[in-house]
Protein backbone atom coordinates (compact mmCIF):
# COMPACT_ATOMS: atom_id res chain seq x y z
CA UNK A 1 0.00 0.00 0.00
CA UNK A 2 0.79 3.64 -0.59
CA UNK A 3 -0.23 5.99 1.29
CA UNK A 4 0.75 10.03 1.23
CA UNK A 5 -0.64 12.82 3.15
CA UNK A 6 0.15 16.23 1.67
CA UNK A 7 -0.09 20.32 1.79
CA UNK A 8 -3.08 22.22 2.90
CA UNK A 9 -5.92 23.64 0.36
CA UNK A 10 -8.08 26.82 0.02
CA UNK A 11 -10.53 28.14 -2.33
CA UNK A 12 -13.66 27.07 -3.99
CA UNK A 13 -12.69 25.71 -7.27
CA UNK A 14 -10.66 23.77 -9.37
CA UNK A 15 -9.08 26.25 -12.04
CA UNK A 16 -5.81 25.16 -14.23
CA UNK A 17 -3.46 27.89 -13.99
CA UNK A 18 0.19 27.56 -15.41
CA UNK A 19 3.04 29.67 -13.64
CA UNK A 20 5.83 28.14 -14.67
CA UNK A 21 5.70 24.41 -13.24
CA UNK A 22 2.90 24.56 -11.48
CA UNK A 23 -0.69 24.46 -11.64
CA UNK A 24 -3.04 26.82 -9.08
CA UNK A 25 -5.48 24.33 -7.52
CA UNK A 26 -8.24 26.58 -5.72
CA UNK A 27 -10.80 24.74 -3.98
CA UNK A 28 -12.98 26.89 -0.94
CA UNK A 29 -14.10 25.81 2.48
CA UNK A 30 -15.87 22.89 2.98
CA UNK A 31 -17.87 22.07 5.51
CA UNK A 32 -16.78 19.60 8.60
CA UNK A 33 -17.73 15.84 7.87
CA UNK A 34 -19.62 14.30 10.68
CA UNK A 35 -19.01 10.86 12.63
CA UNK A 36 -20.18 8.76 10.03
CA UNK A 37 -18.03 6.54 7.91
CA UNK A 38 -16.36 8.76 4.77
CA UNK A 39 -17.32 11.68 7.02
CA UNK A 40 -13.92 11.44 9.11
CA UNK A 41 -13.55 14.90 11.54
CA UNK A 42 -9.78 15.11 11.69
CA UNK A 43 -7.34 17.49 9.48
CA UNK A 44 -7.30 15.14 6.73
CA UNK A 45 -9.49 14.11 3.22
CA UNK A 46 -9.12 10.48 2.45
CA UNK A 47 -8.98 9.53 -1.21
CA UNK A 48 -8.29 5.92 -2.02
CA UNK A 49 -7.13 4.79 -5.69
CA UNK A 50 -8.23 1.45 -6.77
CA UNK A 51 -5.38 0.47 -9.57
CA UNK A 52 -3.84 -2.16 -11.36
CA UNK A 53 -0.82 -1.62 -10.67
CA UNK A 54 0.52 -4.97 -11.18
CA UNK A 55 -0.98 -7.89 -13.74
CA UNK A 56 -2.30 -7.59 -17.44
CA UNK A 57 -3.16 -4.21 -17.37
CA UNK A 58 0.03 -2.99 -15.27
CA UNK A 59 0.83 -0.61 -17.93
CA UNK A 60 -2.52 1.67 -16.50
CA UNK A 61 -2.19 1.44 -13.10
CA UNK A 62 1.06 2.33 -13.17
CA UNK A 63 0.10 5.62 -14.76
CA UNK A 64 -2.81 6.34 -12.74
CA UNK A 65 -0.79 5.65 -9.36
CA UNK A 66 1.76 8.31 -10.41
CA UNK A 67 -0.91 10.66 -11.56
CA UNK A 68 -2.20 10.54 -8.46
CA UNK A 69 0.80 11.05 -6.64
CA UNK A 70 1.46 13.92 -9.03
CA UNK A 71 -1.70 15.74 -8.51
CA UNK A 72 -2.27 15.34 -4.68
CA UNK A 73 1.02 16.57 -4.26
CA UNK A 74 0.38 19.57 -6.50
CA UNK A 75 -3.09 20.57 -4.51
CA UNK A 76 -1.99 20.32 -1.14
CA UNK A 77 1.32 22.14 -2.10
CA UNK A 78 -0.83 25.05 -2.79
CA UNK A 79 -2.96 24.75 0.35
CA UNK A 80 -4.50 21.30 0.52
CA UNK A 81 -9.11 21.13 0.61
CA UNK A 82 -10.41 23.38 2.54
CA UNK A 83 -7.44 23.66 4.81
CA UNK A 84 -7.25 20.00 5.39
CA UNK A 85 -4.72 17.84 4.00
CA UNK A 86 -5.58 14.70 1.18
CA UNK A 87 -4.66 11.71 2.57
CA UNK A 88 -4.07 9.55 -0.40
CA UNK A 89 -4.03 6.03 -0.54
CA UNK A 90 -3.16 3.30 -3.17
CA UNK A 91 -4.01 -0.03 -3.45
CA UNK A 92 -3.06 -2.68 -5.63
CA UNK A 93 -6.35 -4.72 -7.39
CA UNK A 94 -3.47 -6.88 -9.17
CA UNK A 95 -6.02 -7.46 -11.98
CA UNK A 96 -8.43 -9.22 -10.10
CA UNK A 97 -11.61 -8.95 -9.50
CA UNK A 98 -11.80 -10.09 -6.37
CA UNK A 99 -8.42 -8.57 -5.31
CA UNK A 100 -10.86 -5.58 -6.17
CA UNK A 101 -13.79 -6.38 -4.01
CA UNK A 102 -11.52 -6.70 -0.82
CA UNK A 103 -10.17 -3.71 -1.28
CA UNK A 104 -13.63 -2.18 -1.71
CA UNK A 105 -14.48 -3.54 1.17
CA UNK A 106 -11.58 -2.58 3.01
CA UNK A 107 -12.38 1.34 1.97
CA UNK A 108 -16.06 1.11 2.81
CA UNK A 109 -15.69 0.10 6.27
CA UNK A 110 -12.63 2.74 6.73
CA UNK A 111 -13.14 6.51 6.30
CA UNK A 112 -12.58 6.77 2.89
CA UNK A 113 -14.39 9.94 1.45
CA UNK A 114 -13.93 8.75 -2.65
CA UNK A 115 -12.84 6.18 -4.54
CA UNK A 116 -11.14 6.70 -7.64
CA UNK A 117 -10.72 3.56 -9.66
CA UNK A 118 -9.02 1.89 -12.96
CA UNK A 119 -9.59 0.27 -15.24
CA UNK A 120 -10.90 -2.90 -15.73
CA UNK A 121 -14.49 -3.48 -16.05
CA UNK A 122 -14.86 -6.69 -14.99
CA UNK A 123 -13.81 -5.27 -11.70
CA UNK A 124 -15.73 -2.28 -11.77
CA UNK A 125 -18.90 -4.08 -12.35
CA UNK A 126 -17.82 -6.60 -9.14
CA UNK A 127 -16.80 -3.26 -7.12
CA UNK A 128 -19.61 -1.01 -8.08
CA UNK A 129 -22.72 -2.37 -6.13
CA UNK A 130 -20.87 -2.75 -2.94
CA UNK A 131 -20.23 1.31 -3.14
CA UNK A 132 -23.37 1.65 -4.60
CA UNK A 133 -24.78 0.08 -1.31
CA UNK A 134 -22.45 1.81 1.19
CA UNK A 135 -22.89 5.30 -0.74
CA UNK A 136 -19.12 5.93 -1.62
CA UNK A 137 -18.58 8.03 -4.39
CA UNK A 138 -16.41 6.03 -6.96
CA UNK A 139 -14.83 7.99 -10.18
CA UNK A 140 -13.90 5.50 -12.54
CA UNK A 141 -10.92 5.95 -15.07
CA UNK A 142 -11.63 4.10 -18.33
CA UNK A 143 -13.76 0.96 -17.47
CA UNK A 144 -15.75 1.23 -20.61
CA UNK A 145 -17.74 -1.57 -20.39
CA UNK A 146 -21.74 -1.60 -19.95
CA UNK A 147 -23.41 -1.37 -16.69
CA UNK A 148 -21.23 -0.02 -14.27
CA UNK A 149 -22.55 3.55 -13.96
CA UNK A 150 -26.02 2.76 -13.91
CA UNK A 151 -25.36 0.41 -11.09
CA UNK A 152 -26.70 3.98 -9.07
CA UNK A 153 -26.06 7.52 -8.27
CA UNK A 154 -22.44 7.14 -6.56
CA UNK A 155 -21.00 5.55 -9.27
CA UNK A 156 -18.60 7.78 -12.14
CA UNK A 157 -16.95 7.82 -15.04
CA UNK A 158 -14.34 10.59 -16.13
CA UNK A 159 -13.91 9.08 -19.46
CA UNK A 160 -16.05 8.83 -22.19
CA UNK A 161 -16.91 5.51 -23.55
CA UNK A 162 -15.10 4.33 -26.38
CA UNK A 163 -17.34 3.80 -29.26
CA UNK A 164 -17.79 7.85 -28.86
CA UNK A 165 -14.66 8.37 -30.54
CA UNK A 166 -14.99 5.59 -33.12
CA UNK A 167 -17.14 7.27 -35.88
CA UNK A 168 -14.42 10.12 -35.68
CA UNK A 169 -10.90 7.73 -35.88
CA UNK A 170 -12.70 5.63 -39.14
CA UNK A 171 -13.36 8.69 -40.66
CA UNK A 172 -9.80 9.78 -39.99
CA UNK A 173 -8.69 6.40 -41.43
CA UNK A 174 -10.51 6.51 -44.73
CA UNK A 175 -9.80 10.52 -45.33
CA UNK A 176 -6.31 11.10 -44.22
CA UNK A 177 -4.72 7.90 -44.05
CA UNK A 178 -6.81 6.51 -47.14
CA UNK A 179 -7.00 2.68 -46.42
CA UNK A 180 -9.71 0.63 -48.06
CA UNK A 181 -9.32 -2.67 -46.70
CA UNK A 182 -8.47 -3.84 -42.61
CA UNK A 183 -7.98 -6.28 -40.52
CA UNK A 184 -8.86 -5.66 -36.51
CA UNK A 185 -7.30 -7.71 -33.95
CA UNK A 186 -8.70 -7.97 -30.02
CA UNK A 187 -8.65 -9.53 -26.59
CA UNK A 188 -12.22 -10.92 -26.29
CA UNK A 189 -12.05 -11.12 -22.26
CA UNK A 190 -12.54 -7.71 -21.57
CA UNK A 191 -16.03 -6.37 -22.64
CA UNK A 192 -14.99 -3.20 -23.02
CA UNK A 193 -12.57 -4.19 -26.16
CA UNK A 194 -14.93 -6.37 -27.55
CA UNK A 195 -17.94 -3.83 -27.50
CA UNK A 196 -15.42 -1.56 -29.77
CA UNK A 197 -13.03 -3.70 -31.51
CA UNK A 198 -16.15 -6.42 -32.94
CA UNK A 199 -19.69 -4.42 -32.42
CA UNK A 200 -18.47 0.13 -33.21
CA UNK A 201 -15.39 -0.34 -34.97
CA UNK A 202 -16.78 -2.89 -37.76
CA UNK A 203 -20.09 -0.84 -38.41
CA UNK A 204 -17.61 2.58 -38.44
CA UNK A 205 -15.17 0.84 -41.15
CA UNK A 206 -18.62 0.29 -43.50
CA UNK A 207 -19.96 3.55 -42.87
CA UNK A 208 -17.05 5.43 -44.39
CA UNK A 209 -16.55 2.32 -46.88
CA UNK A 210 -13.49 0.44 -45.40
CA UNK A 211 -14.31 -3.32 -46.06
CA UNK A 212 -13.03 -5.74 -43.18
CA UNK A 213 -11.25 -8.46 -44.29
CA UNK A 214 -10.58 -10.65 -41.18
CA UNK A 215 -11.31 -9.68 -37.40
CA UNK A 216 -9.23 -12.10 -34.98
CA UNK A 217 -9.36 -12.65 -31.04
CA UNK A 218 -7.26 -14.19 -28.66
CA UNK A 219 -7.76 -13.89 -24.98
CA UNK A 220 -5.25 -10.95 -23.13
CA UNK A 221 -2.64 -14.19 -21.48
CA UNK A 222 -2.29 -15.56 -25.05
CA UNK A 223 1.38 -15.33 -25.90
CA UNK A 224 1.57 -17.29 -28.71
CA UNK A 225 0.01 -14.58 -31.11
CA UNK A 226 1.70 -16.53 -34.64
CA UNK A 227 -1.38 -17.82 -36.08
CA UNK A 228 -3.53 -14.60 -35.18
CA UNK A 229 -1.06 -12.34 -36.90
CA UNK A 230 -0.72 -14.41 -40.39
CA UNK A 231 -4.55 -14.24 -40.26
CA UNK A 232 -4.22 -10.53 -39.76
CA UNK A 233 -2.15 -9.95 -42.57
CA UNK A 234 -4.31 -12.43 -45.32
CA UNK A 235 -6.19 -9.99 -48.26
CA UNK A 236 -2.89 -7.64 -47.30
CA UNK A 237 -4.56 -4.97 -45.35
CA UNK A 238 -3.74 -1.25 -45.64
CA UNK A 239 -4.54 -0.87 -42.07
CA UNK A 240 -4.67 -3.11 -38.94
CA UNK A 241 -6.60 -1.85 -35.56
CA UNK A 242 -4.59 -3.57 -32.92
CA UNK A 243 -7.28 -3.56 -29.52
CA UNK A 244 -5.00 -5.64 -26.57
CA UNK A 245 -4.02 -4.76 -23.18
CA UNK A 246 -1.21 -3.71 -21.44
CA UNK A 247 1.89 -6.05 -23.04
CA UNK A 248 -0.17 -7.86 -25.53
CA UNK A 249 -0.38 -4.49 -27.82
CA UNK A 250 3.82 -4.62 -28.18
CA UNK A 251 3.57 -8.48 -29.08
CA UNK A 252 1.38 -7.97 -31.76
CA UNK A 253 2.47 -5.24 -33.04
CA UNK A 254 6.10 -6.60 -33.68
CA UNK A 255 5.50 -9.58 -34.77
CA UNK A 256 3.06 -7.61 -37.61
CA UNK A 257 6.53 -5.29 -38.22
CA UNK A 258 8.36 -9.04 -38.13
CA UNK A 259 6.15 -10.20 -40.59
CA UNK A 260 7.06 -6.94 -43.27
CA UNK A 261 3.83 -5.42 -42.51
CA UNK A 262 4.23 -1.58 -44.02
CA UNK A 263 1.03 -0.06 -43.73
CA UNK A 264 -0.90 1.61 -41.12
CA UNK A 265 -1.22 0.37 -37.52
CA UNK A 266 -3.82 1.74 -35.09
CA UNK A 267 -5.18 1.16 -31.73
CA UNK A 268 -7.31 2.55 -28.89
CA UNK A 269 -6.71 4.58 -25.98
CA UNK A 270 -5.00 1.31 -24.53
CA UNK A 271 -2.57 1.17 -27.28
CA UNK A 272 -0.56 4.56 -25.94
CA UNK A 273 -0.11 4.12 -22.43
CA UNK A 274 3.29 2.72 -22.07
CA UNK A 275 2.87 0.22 -24.90
CA UNK A 276 4.63 1.83 -27.56
CA UNK A 277 7.19 3.62 -25.57
CA UNK A 278 8.74 -0.18 -25.67
CA UNK A 279 9.34 -0.31 -28.96
CA UNK A 280 11.70 0.85 -31.58
CA UNK A 281 11.09 4.07 -33.37
CA UNK A 282 11.02 2.07 -36.95
CA UNK A 283 8.31 -0.18 -35.12
CA UNK A 284 6.02 2.21 -33.64
CA UNK A 285 6.56 5.67 -35.69
CA UNK A 286 3.45 6.48 -37.57
CA UNK A 287 1.27 4.33 -35.02
CA UNK A 288 -2.21 6.09 -34.98
CA UNK A 289 -4.80 5.63 -32.09
CA UNK A 290 -8.03 7.90 -30.11
CA UNK A 291 -7.94 9.24 -27.17
CA UNK A 292 -9.50 11.99 -24.94
CA UNK A 293 -6.39 13.57 -24.39
CA UNK A 294 -2.85 13.96 -26.13
CA UNK A 295 -0.56 15.81 -24.40
CA UNK A 296 0.47 18.40 -26.59
CA UNK A 297 0.68 22.27 -26.87
CA UNK A 298 -1.49 21.95 -29.90
CA UNK A 299 -4.55 20.92 -27.41
CA UNK A 300 -7.26 23.36 -27.91
CA UNK A 301 -7.91 24.18 -24.34
CA UNK A 302 -5.99 26.30 -22.43
CA UNK A 303 -6.32 23.76 -18.83
CA UNK A 304 -5.15 20.78 -20.82
CA UNK A 305 -1.91 23.10 -21.90
CA UNK A 306 -1.11 24.08 -18.35
CA UNK A 307 -1.90 20.20 -17.00
CA UNK A 308 0.83 19.05 -19.76
CA UNK A 309 3.50 21.72 -18.67
CA UNK A 310 3.21 21.22 -15.22
CA UNK A 311 3.44 17.41 -15.28
CA UNK A 312 6.18 17.40 -17.61
CA UNK A 313 8.00 20.21 -15.73
CA UNK A 314 7.39 17.94 -12.46
CA UNK A 315 8.22 14.39 -14.21
CA UNK A 316 10.37 14.86 -17.37
CA UNK A 317 7.32 12.53 -18.89
CA UNK A 318 4.94 13.75 -21.44
CA UNK A 319 1.45 12.63 -19.46
CA UNK A 320 -0.48 10.24 -21.38
CA UNK A 321 -4.41 9.64 -21.29
CA UNK A 322 -4.74 7.71 -18.33
CA UNK A 323 -2.41 10.50 -16.07
CA UNK A 324 -5.08 13.01 -17.62
CA UNK A 325 -8.03 11.15 -16.70
CA UNK A 326 -6.45 10.26 -13.09
CA UNK A 327 -5.81 14.26 -12.54
CA UNK A 328 -9.51 14.78 -13.88
CA UNK A 329 -11.11 12.62 -11.31
CA UNK A 330 -9.45 14.39 -8.95
CA UNK A 331 -10.66 17.88 -10.22
CA UNK A 332 -13.72 16.32 -10.68
CA UNK A 333 -14.02 15.34 -6.42
CA UNK A 334 -12.75 18.91 -5.66
CA UNK A 335 -15.35 20.29 -8.05
CA UNK A 336 -18.10 18.63 -6.15
CA UNK A 337 -17.07 19.69 -2.92
CA UNK A 338 -16.84 23.42 -3.99
CA UNK A 339 -20.58 22.67 -5.28
CA UNK A 340 -21.74 20.96 -2.01
CA UNK A 341 -19.50 22.82 0.23
CA UNK A 342 -19.43 19.56 2.26
CA UNK A 343 -16.49 16.23 1.95
CA UNK A 344 -18.17 13.72 3.87
CA UNK A 345 -19.25 11.39 1.25
CA UNK A 346 -22.98 12.63 1.19
CA UNK A 347 -21.58 16.09 0.64
CA UNK A 348 -19.24 14.67 -2.35
CA UNK A 349 -21.52 12.29 -3.57
CA UNK A 350 -24.64 15.65 -3.81
CA UNK A 351 -21.37 17.67 -5.53
CA UNK A 352 -20.60 15.28 -8.24
CA UNK A 353 -24.61 15.21 -9.11
CA UNK A 354 -24.36 19.38 -8.90
CA UNK A 355 -21.27 19.64 -10.96
CA UNK A 356 -22.91 17.87 -14.12
CA UNK A 357 -26.32 19.74 -13.43
CA UNK A 358 -24.43 22.77 -13.88
CA UNK A 359 -22.20 22.31 -16.95
CA UNK A 360 -19.37 20.49 -15.64
CA UNK A 361 -15.74 21.92 -15.28
CA UNK A 362 -12.48 22.20 -16.64
CA UNK A 363 -9.95 19.55 -16.78
CA UNK A 364 -7.25 18.43 -18.83
CA UNK A 365 -9.63 16.23 -21.03
CA UNK A 366 -11.58 19.52 -21.92
CA UNK A 367 -13.57 23.15 -20.72
CA UNK A 368 -15.62 21.96 -19.78
CA UNK A 369 -15.76 18.06 -19.69
CA UNK A 370 -19.67 17.40 -19.17
CA UNK A 371 -21.54 14.55 -18.09
CA UNK A 372 -24.24 12.02 -19.56
CA UNK A 373 -25.96 9.73 -17.58
CA UNK A 374 -22.76 10.08 -15.38
CA UNK A 375 -20.28 9.53 -17.84
CA UNK A 376 -18.13 12.47 -18.90
CA UNK A 377 -18.41 13.90 -22.86
CA UNK A 378 -15.09 15.39 -24.03
CA UNK A 379 -14.43 15.64 -28.01
CA UNK A 380 -11.63 13.24 -28.28
CA UNK A 381 -8.46 13.21 -30.73
CA UNK A 382 -6.85 11.11 -33.26
CA UNK A 383 -3.20 10.66 -31.65
CA UNK A 384 -0.17 9.93 -34.14
CA UNK A 385 2.84 8.18 -32.08
CA UNK A 386 6.62 9.68 -33.40
CA UNK A 387 10.13 10.05 -32.36
CA UNK A 388 9.21 8.49 -28.85
CA UNK A 389 5.88 11.20 -28.67
CA UNK A 390 2.10 11.59 -28.74
CA UNK A 391 1.45 14.08 -30.86
CA UNK A 392 -2.01 15.10 -32.45
CA UNK A 393 -2.50 13.62 -35.24
CA UNK A 394 -2.18 15.78 -38.76
CA UNK A 395 -4.98 16.69 -40.92
CA UNK A 396 -7.69 17.39 -38.48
Amino acid sequence: MTRRSVGKISGTRMAFVAFGATIALALTACAAGTSEPGADDDSTIKITVLADITGPAAFYGEAIKDSAEFTVEKINADGGLSGRTIDLVVRDTASAASTAASLMNDAILDDTDAVIFGVLTEEALTIAPLAQEAGLPVINVQVGGDGVVETGDAIWRITPPQPNFVPTYAKYIADVVGAKTAAVFYDSDNAATVKVAAEALPAAFDDVGIELLNSVSSTSTETDLTTAVTKLLEGDPDFIHVHAIGSQNIAVITQLRRAGFEGTIGGGTAIGAGALSALDDDQANGIIYYSSFVGSEDLPHESGRAFTKAFEEATGEQPNTFHAETFDAFGFIGAAIEASGDSSRKGVLAGLAEVAKAGGFAGAQADPITFDNRSAVTPGFVIEWRDGHETLAPGQ
